[in-house]
C-alpha cells in the first residue's frame, strides 16, 4: 500500500512540473522588465508541420511532434532515419544485422519482426506516402525540407501501423522562381567520402524541375579478420583460405575447438569491402506542375542503393569478462569489441526504387480536393555470419533474392475556408507483393532454405478527422479510422535438407545437409566439405519440404481521436486528448504434423488409407495502444523560448513478440551441438520465425521539449524526457535467451526443450525495451558574426540516456542457478555520447567549411542483444570520428 501511494505522489508531481514549465512562465511574463532584443527571438525560426495533414506552426498544434530542418540533421550527422535516435524524445533505433533493418522503438513499443511477415510499430513516410517495410529507413535523407516525428498514436490520419508514433520525411520542393542549387564534399574518419548536389529548374512560370544526388563511401570501422579455421572456407578470398599455418598454440577459440584440420593464422580483412562499411547513393528528381492557382502537382522519382558488406554483431566484451572470459579468448591478442573474424565475407545489395505523386485540386474557397498516390520496389540480396566466428557451427544467413513492391492511393476531401469547422475525410487504399528466397546454413548442424513466392497484403481504410471551435479559445477535435487488412501467402514453403544418417553410404549421402561422413574412416571431412561451390545448399532440390505456409488472415479495427486544446493566450496553449493505434495481425510459417501411433511410431492413417496430417500455423492477432495525453506548448519573452511538456499514460494490449520459437510438439532431429564428436542425435521442435500476442503493459511518461535564445546569437535546445513501462499481466514463457549460460545446462536440447519446465518464466513485472527511465539531450549554437559579415558558428550537442534493457527478458529481475548472471545481462548500462562543430560562412552563404567530431567520448553502446555460446552479442555504436565539410550555393 505503502509503494502503491509513493507511485501516485511521484506520478502527481511529475505531472505537475512537466506542464507547469510548459505554462507557468506566462505568469511570470506581467511582471518582466523591458523588452528582450528582437534579434533574440529571430535566431529562433519559425517550423511549419503537416501533422494533420495541414500545413500548421508546430506550437500550434495539439501533438507531441518533433522537426528538424536539412541544416539541423547535418550539423547532427544524421543521413538516415536510424541516426534520428537521440535526437527525438523517447526514440531508440536498434539494428537486425539478419534483416538489414533497423528496429525503430518508440515510447518503448517496437516490433522485432523486420522480415515481410511483420510490420512497424512506428509508421515511417516519406512526403506523407507510407513506406511498409524498414529497411525503408536506411533510406538516405538528403536535400529536404523538414523531417517529423510525431509520437502518440497517428491512426486516424496516418493509418496502419503507426501505433505509437509516425516519421515522415519531407523533401524540399520545386521552386518556379529561382534557379539555384548547392554541391558539397565531406571527408572523414576510415576514408568517410561524401559527395552530394542539388539542381533547382524553373522551366516556366508553372513547371519547374529538382534533382539531387548523394553518394557515400567509407571503410569499415572493425577490425576484421577472415577465419581459415572454421570448417567451411569457400567463401573466403583465396589468400585468406591458404593462409600459412599457425606456429605454437592455439589463439583463438576456434583454433583451439576445431580438431580435425591444421590450425591457420587468421587473415587481417580489407577494411573497404568488410562489415560495417559504407557503399550507397541516392538520386531524387521532382517536378512540380502548377498550370492554376488552384491545381498543383508533384511528382517524385527516387533511387537509393547500398552495396556495402553489411553490419555484423560483435561481442560484449565488458560484460564476458564478468564471467572470467575475455575478447582475447575468442579472437586472439588485442581483440575488443570491435574485433570479429569470420568465414563468410559480408555481402548487400539494397535498392529502393520509388514514385510518388502528390495532386491538389482547391475547386472552391472552401474545399479541396487531394490524390496521394506512391509506387516502390525494394530488392535486396545480402550474406552475413550470424555466428561471426564465436561457435564451430558456421552459421550464415544468405537472403538470396527478394522483392517487395508496394503501391498506396489515398483520396481527401479537406476542407480550406474559414469556418468554425476544419475537416479532413478520406479513402485509403494499400498493396504489398512480397517474393524472396532465403537460406540459413549451419554447415555443421542445420539448413533450411525458404521459398516464399507470393506473399500478399491488402489494407483498406476509410477515415475522417475534424477540429471544431466551441468557443474563441476553445477547440475539439473528433477523428474515427476503419482499416481492413489481409494477408496471404500462397505457394510459400521452408524447406530441410534431405538427410542420410547411414554411415555405409557416406558419398551417397551428400549433397545432404548432415553429411554421414563426419563419422567415416579415411575421409578428410574438412577439404570433402569444401571442394563444394558456396552456393551448393542454395539448390532447393537437395531439400525436403519441412512446412507448407498456405495460408490467409483478415483483421479489421476502428480507431478513434478525441481532444481538446485551449488557448491560454496568443502564445501558450494546453491539450490533452484519447487516442489509440492499431497493428495488423498477421500469418507465419504452418508446419504439418504427421500423426503417428504413440506405441508402435508408425504413421496412422485414415479410411482412404492416407496419412492423417495435422496444420500447426503460428498467425496472431492485432495488438493495439491506447493513449491519454495531456500537454501544454507555449512560446515567451517575445518568442526567445519556445517550451513543450507532455504527459501520457498508455495501455498496450496483445502485445506482439517475434523470436525463434518451436511450434508446439512437431519434432525433427539434429546433431548435438555439445558433443564433441557430432554423433548425438537429439529431437528439437521445428523451430520458426513467429509472432505471439504475449501480454499486457503499461506505458507512462514525460516529455519536455524546449528551445531558448536566452541572449543574441546564441540557442540552446533539446529536451528530457521520464518512462516508465511494465508488463502487467501474466506471461509464463519459455526463456529463450542465453540458456545454456543462465541455467547451466550443457546439453544444448534440453536447454531448448518446450518441455524442460525449469525454463519457464513469468515476465509480469518486467520492463520493456528501449525504454530508459531518464533521458536528456541539450544542444548550443552561437553565431559569432566578424567584421565583414562573415560568421563562424560553433555546435555542441550532449545526450545522456539512462540504463535500459536491450530485450524484454530482464534477465537481472529473474533467478537462474549460475553465479554470474550479470554476464548474460541484456541490460544496457547508462552513457553519454557528445557530439561537436565549427562551422565557417561568408557573408553571402554562398561558401560554407565545417569541422565535426561525432562520439568523441567513444562510447561503446550496445544496441541489441543475443545471449548464447558463453557470452552476450549485438551492433555497437560507431567509434569516435571526425571530419570536415564544404558547401558551395549558386
Amino acid at each position: 500500500m505503502k509503494n502503491k501511494t509513493f507511485r501516485k505522489d511521484r506520478l502527481a508531481l511529475t505531472i505537475s512540473v512537466a506542464l507547469g514549465a510548459a505554462v507557468l512562465p506566462q505568469m511570470s511574463m506581467a511582471q518582466e522588465a523591458g523588452t528582450p532584443s528582437k534579434s533574440k527571438a529571430e535566431s529562433m525560426e519559425e517550423i511549419v508541420v503537416t501533422a494533420t495533414k495541414r500545413e500548421t506552426s508546430l506550437m500550434d498544434t495539439p501533438v507531441s511532434i518533433t522537426a528538424f530542418s536539412q541544416d539541423q540533421l547535418e550539423r547532427t550527422g544524421a543521413t538516415n532515419v536510424k541516426d534520428l535516435a537521440g535526437l527525438v524524445p523517447n526514440l531508440d533505433i536498434g539494428y537486425d544485422q539478419d534483416q538489414a533493418s533497423p528496429v525503430i522503438a518508440m515510447r518503448g513499443v517496437r516490433s522485432t519482426n523486420t522480415s515481410e511477415l511483420g510490420d512497424p510499430s512506428v509508421g515511417l513516410h516519406m512526403d506523407g506516402i507510407y513506406s511498409p517495410r524498414p529497411q525503408g529507413a536506411m533510406a538516405l535523407m538528403f536535400d529536404v525540407e523538414r523531417v517529423e516525428a510525431l509520437r502518440g498514436p497517428q491512426g486516424t490520419l496516418f493509418g496502419r501501423n503507426s501505433t505509437v508514433g509516425v516519421v515522415n520525411v519531407i523533401s524540399k520542393r520545386p521552386d518556379m522562381e529561382n534557379f539555384e542549387g548547392n554541391v558539397g564534399v565531406e571527408l572523414g574518419s576510415w576514408n568517410n567520402r561524401v559527395v552530394k548536389g542539388v539542381l533547382n529548374l524553373p522551366v516556366s512560370d508553372t513547371f519547374a524541375l529538382r534533382a539531387s544526388f548523394m553518394q557515400q563511401t567509407r571503410d569499415s570501422y572493425l577490425d576484421g579478420y577472415y577465419d581459415p579455421n572454421q570448417w567451411d572456407r569457400r567463401r573466403l578470398p583465396g589468400y585468406a583460405q591458404n593462409a600459412a599455418d599457425l606456429e605454437g598454440d592455439a589463439q583463438t577459440r576456434i583454433q583451439d575447438r576445431n580438431w580435425w584440420t591444421d590450425k591457420k593464422e587468421l587473415v587481417k580483412a580489407d577494411k573497404e569491402d568488410f562489415y560495417n562499411n559504407i557503399n550507397q547513393y541516392a538520386v531524387r528528381v521532382s517536378a512540380l506542375w502548377e498550370p492554376t492557382e488552384n491545381i498543383s502537382w508533384m511528382t517524385t522519382f527516387e533511387k537509393y542503393q547500398d552495396q556495402g558488406a553489411g553490419s555484423i554483431n560483435t561481442i560484449d566484451c565488458d560484460k564476458l569478462e564478468l564471467a572470467g572470459g575475455s575478447c582475447e579468448d575468442i579472437y586472439g591478442p588485442g581483440a575488443d569489441q570491435y574485433t570479429v573474424a569470420v568465414n563468410t565475407p559480408g555481402e548487400l545489395d539494397l535498392s529502393i526504387d520509388s514514385f510518388r505523386s502528390s495532386f491538389r485540386w482547391d475547386f472552391s474557397d472552401e474545399m479541396a480536393f487531394i490524390y496521394n498516390a506512391g509506387y516502390a520496389v525494394q530488392e535486396r540480396s545480402n550474406l552475413v555470419d550470424i555466428d561471426g566466428g564465436v561457435t564451430d557451427w558456421d552459421m550464415e544467413l544468405w537472403f538470396t533474392d527478394t522483392e517487395y513492391a508496394s503501391q498506396s492511393h489515398e483520396l481527401q476531401l479537406q476542407s480550406t475556408g474559414d469556418g468554425p469547422l476544419q475537416w479532413i475525410a478520406g479513402a485509403f487504399y494499400f498493396e504489398e507483393n512480397n517474393d524472396m528466397n532465403g537460406l540459413f546454413n549451419a554447415h555443421m548442424n542445420d539448413s533450411v532454405f525458404w521459398d516464399q513466392p507470393n506473399r500478399t497484403l491488402e489494407s483498406e481504410a476509410v477515415f475522417g478527422q475534424g477540429t471544431y471551435e466551441l468557443t474563441e479559445k476553445l477547440f475539439l477535435t473528433a477523428g474515427y479510422r476503419y482499416s481492413k487488412d489481409t494477408k496471404q501467402d500462397v505457394g510459400g514453403h521452408n524447406l530441410s535438407c534431405n538427410r542420410d544418417w547411414s554411415l555405409g553410404e557416406a558419398d551417397a549421402g551428400f549433397p545432404g545437409c548432415y553429411p554421414a561422413w563426419v563419422w567415416a574412416d579415411g575421409l578428410d571431412a574438412d577439404d570433402y566439405f569444401n571442394q563444394y561451390s558456396a552456393d551448393h545448399f542454395a539448390n532447393p532440390d537437395i531439400y525436403t519440404v519441412a512446412t507448407n505456409n498456405d495460408t490467409k488472415g483478415s483483421w479489421s479495427d476502428s480507431n478513434f481521436r478525441l481532444g481538446l486544446d485551449y488557448d491560454l493566450t496568443d502564445d501558450v496553449m494546453v491539450y490533452g486528448y484519447v487516442a489509440d493505434g492499431f497493428k495488423s495481425g498477421g500469418i507465419g510459417d504452418v508446419v504439418v504434423e504427421t500423426v503417428q501411433d504413440p506405441e508402435t511410431g508408425e504413421y496412422v492413417l485414415d479410411e482412404n488409407g492416407n496419412e492423417i496430417q495435422i496444420r500447426h500455423d503460428s498467425n496472431y492477432a492485432p495488438e493495439s495502444v491506447t493513449t491519454y495525453e495531456l500537454g501544454a506548448k507555449g512560446s515567451y519573452f517575445d518568442g526567445s523560448l519556445n517550451l513543450a511538456a507532455t504527459y501520457f499514460y498508455s495501455d498496450y494490449t496483445d502485445m506482439q513478440l517475434a523470436a525463434p520459437e518451436s511450434v508446439y510438439d512437431v519434432y525433427s532431429e539434429d546433431m548435438n551441438p555439445a558433443s564433441d564428436t557430432f554423433g548425438e542425435i537429439i529431437t528439437n521442435g521445428v523451430v520458426v520465425y513467429r509472432t505471439k500476442n504475449a501480454a499486457e503493459a503499461r506505458i507512462q511518461g514525460v516529455e519536455l521539449e524546449f528551445q531558448w535564445a536566452p541572449f543574441e546569437n546564441g540557442v540552446f535546445a533539446g529536451y528530457a524526457t521520464w518512462l516508465d513501462t511494465e508488463i502487467t499481466s501474466d506471461f509464463e514463457t519459455r526463456w529463450n535467451f542465453a540458456n545454456q549460460e543462465l541455467f547451466e545446462i550443457a546439453d544444448y536440447g534440453l536447454a531448448y526443450s518446450n518441455e524442460n519446465t525449469d525454463l519457464y518464466r513469468n515476465l509480469k513485472g518486467n520492463e520493456l525495451a528501449a525504454s530508459p527511465n531518464f533521458a536528456f539531450t541539450v544542444n548550443y549554437t552561437h553565431t559569432f558574426e566578424l567584421g565583414n559579415g562573415d560568421r563562424i558558428i560553433p555546435f555542441v550537442n550532449v545526450h545522456w540516456e539512462d540504463d535500459s534493457y536491450l530485450t524484454y527478458w530482464n534477465v537481472d529481475k529473474h533467478e537462474f542457478p549460475t553465479s554470474t548472471p550479470e554476464a548474460f545481462s541484456d541490460k544496457r548500462d547508462a552513457f553519454t555520447t557528445v557530439d561537436v562543430s565549427v562551422r565557417y560562412v561568408t557573408a553571402d552563404d554562398k561558401i560554407s567549411a565545417e569541422m565535426f567530431g561525432y562520439n568523441v567520448t567513444d562510447e561503446i553502446i550496445p544496441y541489441w542483444a543475443a545471449g548464447g555460446d558463453g557470452l552476450v552479442r549485438g551492433p555497437m555504436s560507431v567509434p569516435a570520428n571526425y571530419g570536415v565539410r564544404f558547401n558551395y550555393n549558386f
